[in-house]
């Protein structure tokens, strides 16, 4: 069984400032699960990865599904720091819910799965990196563009290269980076597999631990859920990376 924990504050900013817990009766470990929407940043929402994260809590892994700020009511580096503050929230829940608070693992999907590079390359406080990062056809390259990448920075590419380049996980990469496992579909229009390619290959040539998934005739924005094949493949594979990646789990 898993107790769901709904709409718990993480900061008193926005009504988008708020986490779901979903712990299980008899957790198997000391790892913990941050799930990170995904919708461009600017819609969608933290029920989203519900049905996925119930199905690792089940499992025994201490889930959470945080929301944050929007681009119809701030911009970066709003959504960054909203994720590092449900980080910083969940970490400090540890006791509460039997986790090690430095075994946390950030997943995300899209703009979500930049989120969760994020925590797990350039969180501004260093107490909300993350210890590994599973990423759905993420955003990590902001300067190849796109209408709803400009609206997230609120500001053009043009003449706001460094601020692109310091907001892209791609161009953060130094090699101290925790494991990545990405889930990227080649079927993909809205992030390309050519983008996770140069993501994966960035961080094994800085000597970091990188596992790329190519799901084959899959398109953008596959994860949420645990019904159709392609969420099925991902999840299996989730499942062989934490096993793996952060032993411990019975």
């Amino acid at each position: 069984m898993v107790k769901e924990i709904l709409d718990e504050q993480y900061a008193d900013d926005h009504e988008k400032q708020r986490i779901d817990f979903f712990v299980p009766d008899a957790p198997r470990g000391e790892v913990a699960l941050l799930f990170i929407h995904g919708g461009g940043w600017e819609k969608g929402g933290k029920e989203q990865w519900h049905a996925v994260a119930k199905h690792f809590a089940n499992l025994g892994y201490m889930s959470a599904s945080a929301g944050y700020r929007l681009t119809d009511s701030a911009v970066y580096p709003a959504q960054p720091e909203d994720t590092e503050a449900a980080l910083l929230y969940m970490k400090r829940q540890s006791a509460r819910f039997g986790f090690n608070p430095q075994r946390v693992l950030a997943i995300g999907s899209s703009a979500g799965g930049y989120l969760a590079a994020m925590l797990a390359i350039a969180a501004r406080n260093e107490g909300a990196r993350t210890q590994g990062a599973i990423l759905y056809c993420p955003v990590t390259d902001l300067l190849a563009g796109g209408d709803f990448i400009r609206k997230f920075m609120g500001c053009p590419p043009e003449g706001n290269e460094r601020l692109y380049r310091e907001a892209s996980p791609l161009c953060r990469i130094t090699g101290a980076e925790p494991p990545f496992l990405i889930l990227q579909g080649d079927a993909d229009k809205t992030t390309p597999l050519q983008q996770a390619e140069a993501f994966h290959g960035a961080l094994l040539k800085a000597g970091a631990n990188s596992e790329l998934e190519v799901l084959e005739g899959v398109g953008h924005g596959f994860g949420y859920g645990t019904e159709t094949a392609a969420q099925a493949q991902a999840i299996r594979r989730m499942e062989a990376y934490l096993q793996v990646r952060f032993p411990g789990q019975a």
